[in-house]
This record gives structure tokens, C-alpha cells and sequence, in this order.
């Protein structure tokens, strides 16, 4: 039609258009396109909407209606689905259709001033439902009362023909509103009729037809039909001559529609007259139609066929595999299993029952096991006959290899995670939390157990925890582990943790809010332990704090992690330190472990490593010390380093240290209570410390403060080397120099990517 409006229009054009002038001439052909292109949307919406509106008066009742820009969907109770247009504005005359009292269609050709009768019934059931157009030869409106066979001219009042474009009149919309009104739906037409319609969210009725169109059934066949119900009271069904239907009792909202065919060779074609029909009463008495149209092809029914085969188009993925279907042409419908390969075969009776019904002529099933063998079994049917069962195997892919270290995913797959002496697993911990560093909160921490600080997003790493205090592990241990090894950590800025329980902490930056960050508080009845792995702890004053008048730490470990000190701090603030307030028979604490740990600062700082006390108060007397393999940078003390009253053993050995622009070094170490310290009890070997300038001091790698003790194999002073083959004080990275010395921390820089060397 377009063309022919085109053509009309330029030979009008072509009357008023100097001949020289083409430019104009063509400015009005282009004007012209686009004004019918419009013109023929609106042709479209105005032949739609009278459509809905004849369906709407006819008594249809609505169960849901979505709005997209002045486009109206309207799903029926029965499943069927309308569309209602407003409009858009347009520089043409366009019919004005409403319903008069009389229940006939009007039109009004001038903006609704005044309306025509059409002379023929919009509602009831001879309604027509008529169709509109632009001629192609003259450009005026026509209407079709036949369905399109025919068409005859829109007259206005005086009797002429209504010509489409050029009047310079003005519809921009086809109703005067059209809204959700609270529980109805309501339309208001230009000449002012109102309609309004309620909108039944809990009642509906609709068959789901396999296959659009009408329903072909073998002679004597039968079929069956899902039927979607709710919120219906009473239902009454219609089926042709010879055929019959029943309705199931609804299971849910799920009911089914059984029809068969008349077993009589003679074909009958499908009409209006030929409708299984199910008319459904809501309770207020509103009713619903849903209907099949069906015909018999009058032969004698066949076993439908399936075959299926494993996609070649789309690739099998961790999770999904996709199969393709070819049901022969007289099945309605087919369904199918999906299961491990592994697993007993199902019949066409099992697939039948427990199937999930297909659509269409492929299958992806999703949520399946990566590098597992599955097979599909499919069933066909047509009616009550069924064909055999088809099957066809293929296998899931693999996971990709990686290999990073996730552990919420070691976790998931029941492996084993090693936290020091803590071993994670799924018997030890049935349950677990994954969470983002921001849903980390003060409640969480005190509730306790495992939970696992997801590191993925490297933009939202940085969080701290609301509060001055939290009793960490109140009822129950507190674990937290970083997600992923080998990425960087998420850095928690924490406030006084008060260990009543055991905490455990992997793979997390940790960073004091205030002056001690783990303490024994509020410990009680409990001698807790403490386990910091694989972490980045930065002190403020005492990282580690035992502040509690009758419970102390049980066990310490604190390996391979990055401890940075605050520079240039005047406190003296140490990894460890102890209250002095004495306890009865002593501290209960057993074992303070550090290992493979780098101890640092980025300037010359005095601190303590581990500052247990110098006087009988400080009663450790049951505390074993373990300092191994540690590297300490401008880390040092004018007195002692690691510092205890009594000890029942002390080993310090393996360790690098290294400082420059100080000379006060006396004591490594130094254990006061030199009678019940003997020798035996104490292991400080193999260090090495690297110190400008040089100052011997044979006292240096003493245990005892009085200085009586021997070392063995330790270096110190004139000639020893710079133990570090590279320095980044900013980052923490000082790998040793193989070269020079073999012993000091690795912290196993080349897991932690953060702190390798540029």
C-alpha cells in the first residue's frame, strides 16, 4: 500500500510543483513518505485496538495488564493476550471508533464532534469486528465488515468520502484515557463512554496448546491439554458432535483437559462451530471462556516417533548440555529425563510421569556436574499412544585448570584447609559464610564461626568494622579466611577484638583501630588460642594483648605473615606484650610460635618483638617461646627484643635481622630469672644479624639477661654482608640473598603478589 500512497501523492504534488524545480519537488515526496509512514502505524493500532475494545464489551475479563509506553498488554483470563493503543500524533484525519447505546459500531471523521453509525453490531454473537484501510488509488478511509473481502468508502456527515491526508486535522490519540485504576482496568473513549474493567489476578482459566493453530486428532484419538486455574468455582465444557472433553480436578493450579476424537473416517474441519470449549465462574460470578479449535484427520492413529541427538551447534559447557529433538509430525508433544549415565535407564512409562515436557525441537539442561556423562531419554505421544524411548549420551566439559587457590572452593569440594594446627573442613565446620569485605560487621564477628572474607572485587578490598570493641567468638570460634591465595588481600580495619573463644584468621590484611587489636578481655573460663596465617598485620601499640586478671592466650601462632610496625613510634609497640597484673600459680599460656614471619618498619624503630615482662609478676613459667626463620628490618630496642621473666623454654634460631643508624643493641633476648632458666631450656643459633655501624657485643645473642649464656653459630658485626639481594621497605619485600645466608623469612613472597619487587 505504501507505494501506491507514494505515487498518489507525488501526482498531486507534481500539480502545484514548478517543473524546474525538483528540489521542492522532491523536499515533498520525502514529507509525503514519512506522513503515510506514520499514518500506516496508526492504520495498524486503530484495526488492533477496535480488536481489544469488541473482546473487552464482549464480557472478556482480564487477569493482568502491563504498560510500555502508551502500549497496553492485556493478558485475559483464558491466556489470551490484547493490545490497547493510545496513539501517536499524526497530520491526517483518523476514525474515531466507539460503540453507541445501541451496542453498534460509530465513527466520527471529525475529532469526535459527531458520529456515524456503521450499522452493525459491535458485541454479541453476530458482532462484526470491523477493518479499516486507505485506498490505494484515491487516499480516503475504507472499512470492511467481511473480514478484508471487501471494502466500501467512510462517509462523514455529508454523505463524502473521508479523505486520509491533506485536511490538516489533527487525532493524536485514540482514547481519552486508558489507566490501571486501583483493581480495574479503565478506558474512557473520545466521545465519552467509559468502560471499566475489573482485573482478576487470582482467577483464570487457560489451556496450553504443544503447538499453535488447530489441533489435528487421528480418528478416535485422544489428547491431553495442561490447563492452567485458579480462583474458579464452577466450569461447564462444550466439544463438537462425536467428539468428547473432560476436565480434570485442578491439582494446585494445574488441571487437565482430555479430548478425543470421533472414530468416524470422515474429516471434519475445525470452525467456530468447532470449539472444545471450557466456560470457568469465578465466585462473584465473572466467567471466562479458554478454548481449542480441533479437527479429525479421519484416519487411523500411529504411534508417534522422537529421535534425539546431542547438539552439534552448541558446545557442551560445565553445567548445561543442549539436545536436539525430532518428534514426527503427528506427535503432540514429547518429554524427557536427563541423569547421570551412570544411573539406571528409565522406560517410556517412568519418562511419561516423571518427565519434564518438552518444546520446540531442542533441549538445554542446565545445572549439571562439569566432566560428567549424562543421557537424555525422550518419549514422544500422540494422544494415549506413545513412542519408544530415545536416548543419546554426552558428557559436560571439564573445569578449566587454574592454578589459583580458592579456598571457599577447596572448602565447598570437601578438601582439607591447613590454619596452622586448625585443620577447615566440613565435618569439623558443617556450615560456612561467603561474604563481601562491606558485610563484615561487629555482630557477625561476635557471633562466630566459619566464614570466609570474599577478595575478588579488587575495588571494594578496604573495610573497617563499626565499634571500639567486639567480643570476637563469643559462643562459638571465630575463623575467617581470605577467599583467593594469590590475590591481594582484603585489609579490615578492626576494632579491640576481645577473644572469649579460639580465633583463627588466614589470608587478610589486618589493621589495628586502636591501641591493642587482640586481647583477652573478656575471655572467661577460657584459655584461647590464636592463630594468625598468611595475614598482613600492621600494630598501632600491642597487636597481641593479654590483659586479662585470671585468663591468658593458651597458644600463639603468628606465620608467615607480614608484621609492619608503625614507624618512628615513641611508644615502643611490639607484636606481643603481657598485662602486670600477677596471676595466681602463674600464667596458663603454652606457646608463643613465630614463624617465617617479616617484622618491619619503614624507618629505625624501638619496639619489642615479644615483651613478656622483667619481674616475678610476669609468672610464664609454663610459655615456651619459638622464634624461627623470621626477618626483622629496623626493628630494634636499646634493651631487649624479646623480653620474659621465666621461661619453660626458648628457642630463637634461623632468624635475619637488619638495621643501620643505631647503635644500641645489647639483647636479642633476655630471660630475668636466671636461677630456674638454665641453659638446656634455650636454642639461639644460626642468626644473623646485619648492623652499620658495626658494634661487637658478645652479649648480643645471649638468653639470660646477666649475659652467661653461650651462643652458637650466630653472626654479627665486622665483615658480614647485607643478607637481602633487594630492599622495599614500602612493601615489606626483602628476599634473602641465597648467596650470603640461607636462613630468615620467605614469607613466601612469590604466593603474594602484592609484594613482589616491580
Amino acid at each position: 500500500m505504501k507505494k501506491y500512497l507514494i505515487l498518489f501523492f507525488v501526482a498531486v504534488a507534481a500539480v502545484f510543483q514548478s517543473c524546474d524545480n525538483n528540489d521542492d519537488l522532491w523536499d515533498a515526496i520525502d514529507d509525503l513518505k514519512s506522513r503515510v509512514q506514520a499514518l500506516e502505524t496508526q492504520v495498524d493500532a486503530l484495526n488492533g485496538n477496535i480488536e481489544a475494545l469488541q473482546k473487552l464489551y464482549g464480557g472478556a475479563t482480564i487477569s493482568k495488564v502491563e504498560n510500555s509506553g502508551g502500549k497496553y498488554t492485556i493478558t485475559l483470563t483464558n491466556g489470551e493476550i490484547i493490545e490497547l493503543v493510545q496513539g501517536s500524533e499524526a497530520e491526517a484525519v483518523i476514525p474515531i471508533i466507539s460503540i453507541s447505546d445501541k451496542g453498534e459500531w460509530q465513527v466520527s471523521t471529525d475529532n469526535g464532534a459527531t458520529f456515524t453509525s456503521l450499522g452493525v453490531k459491535a458485541v454479541a454473537e453476530d458482532g462484526t469486528t470491523p477493518q479499516f484501510r486507505i485506498d490505494e488509488a484515491t487516499g480516503y478511509w475504507q472499512v470492511s465488515y467481511d473480514g478484508g473481502k471487501t471494502f466500501e468508502n467512510v462517509l462523514d456527515t455529508n454523505k463524502k468520502p473521508v479523505e486520509a491526508i491533506g485536511s490538516g486535522t489533527v487525532t493524536d490519540k485514540f482514547f481519552d484515557t486508558v489507566k490501571v485504576d486501583g483493581d480495574d482496568f479503565y478506558i474512557k473513549l473520545l466521545d465519552g463512554t467509559e468502560l471499566r474493567i475489573p482485573i482478576l489476578s487470582d482467577f483464570f482459566c487457560r489451556i496450553v496448546m504443544p503447538t499453535p493453530g488447530v489441533q489435528t486428532f487421528d480418528a478416535g484419538a485422544t489428547k491431553r491439554f495442561d490447563v492452567e486455574i485458579k480462583g474458579v468455582e464452577q466450569t461447564k465444557l462444550s466439544a463438537p458432535e462425536g467428539w468428547t472433553a473432560r476436565l480434570t480436578d485442578a491439582v494446585g493450579e494445574k488441571a487437565e483437559l482430555i479430548v478425543t476424537a470421533p472414530a468416524a473416517t470422515t474429516r471434519a474441519t475445525a470452525d467456530t462451530s468447532k470449539d472444545v470449549a471450557i466456560e470457568a465462574f469465578a465466585a462473584n460470578g465473572l466467567s471466562t471462556v479458554a478454548k481449542i479449535q480441533v479437527e479429525s484427520s479421519g484416519t487411523a492413529p500411529v504411534a508417534p516417533t522422537v529421535a534425539v541427538t546431542a547438539s552439534v551447534t552448541v558446545e557442551p559447557t560445565q553445567s548445561a548440555l543442549t539436545f536436539d529433538i525430532a518428534p514426527s509430525a503427528n506427535a503432540d508433544g514429547w518429554k524427557y529425563i536427563c541423569q547421570k549415565s551412570t544411573e539406571a535407564a528409565p522406560d517410556a512409562a517412568k519418562v511419561l510421569a516423571d518427565g519434564t515436557a518438552g518444546v520446540g525441537t531442542s533441549v538445554t539442561v542446565e545445572n549439571l556436574e562439569a566432566n560428567t556423562a549424562y543421557t537424555i531419554y525422550v518419549v514422544a505421544y500422540a494422544g494415549e499412544l506413545t513412542s519408544e524411548v530415545a536416548s543419546v549420551q554426552n558428557t559436560t566439559a571439564a573445569p578449566p585448570v587454574s592454578t589459583e587457590t580458592d579456598y571457599y572452593q577447596d572448602y565447598q569440594d570437601g578438601k582439607d584447609i591447613t590454619l596452622g594446627s586448625l585443620t577447615i573442613n566440613k565435618t569439623a565446620y558443617p556450615d560456612a559464610q561467603l561474604l563481601k569485605p562491606a558485610e563484615l560487621t561487629a555482630a557477625i564477628l561476635q557471633a562466630g564461626g566459619l566464614i570466609f572474607v570474599d577478595n575478588s572485587d579488587e575495588s571494594a578490598l578496604a573495610h573497617t568494622v563499626d565499634g571500639g570493641s567486639v567480643n570476637a567468638g563469643r559462643t562459638a570460634d571465630l575463623v575467617l579466611v581470605g577467599r583467593y591465595k594469590e590475590r591481594e588481600q582484603a585489609a579490615l580495619t578492626l576494632p579491640e577484638m576481645r577473644c572469649n573463644r579460639n580465633v583463627a584468621v588466614m589470608n587478610l590484611h589486618l589493621i589495628g583501630n586502636t591501641s591493642n587489636t587482640f586481647t583477652t578481655t573478656n575471655a572467661q573460663n577460657l584459655n584461647p588460642d590464636l592463630l594468625l596465617v598468611d595475614c598482613t598485620l600492621d600494630i598501632k601499640r600491642y597487636f597481641i594483648y593479654d590483659n586479662n586478671a585470671n585468663w591468658s592466650f593458651n597458644d600463639i601462632l603468628v606465620d608467615n605473615s607480614f608484621v609492619m610496625y608503625p614507624a618512628g613510634a615513641g611508644d615502643q609497640p611490639a607484636l606481643y606484650a603481657i598485662t602486670t597484673t600477677a596471676k595466681a600459680g602463674g600464667y596458663p599460656m603454652q606457646s608463643i610460635k613465630l614463624t617465617n614471619n617479616v617484622l618491619y618498619a619503614t624507618a629505625p624503630t624501638q619496639a619489642y618483638i615479644l615483651q613478656c615482662g622483667n619481674n616475678a609478676q610476669y609468672d610464664t613459667k609454663n610459655l615456651r617461646i619459638e622464634i624461627t626463620g623470621n626477618t626483622l628490618y629496623d626493628i630494634y630496642q636499646p634493651n631487649i627484643l624479646v623480653r620474659a621473666y621465666i621461661l619453660a623454654g626458648l628457642t630463637v634460631t634461623k632468624n635475619v635481622g637488619y638495621y643501620t643508624g643505631v647503635s644500641a643493641k645489647n639483647y636479642l633476648t633476655a630471660v630475668y630469672n636466671t636461677a630456674d632458666f638454665t641453659n638446656d631450656k634455650a636454642d639461639v643459633s644460626y642468626n644473623y644479624l646485619y648492623t652499620t655501624p658495626v658494634e661487637t657485643n658478645v652479649n648480643f645473642w645471649s638468653a639470660k639477661h646477666t649475659g652467661n649464656y653461650t651462643p652458637e653459630n650466630n653472626q654479627m658485626g665486622e665483615g658480614v654482608q647485607v643478607p637481602f639481594s633487594s630492599m622495599n621497605a614500602a612493601k615489606g619485600y626483602f628476599p634473602v640473598d641465597a648467596s650470603v645466608v640461607k636462613t630468615g623469612a620467605g614469607a613466601t613472597y612469590d604466593t603474594k603478589a602484592w609484594f613482589k619487587a616491580e
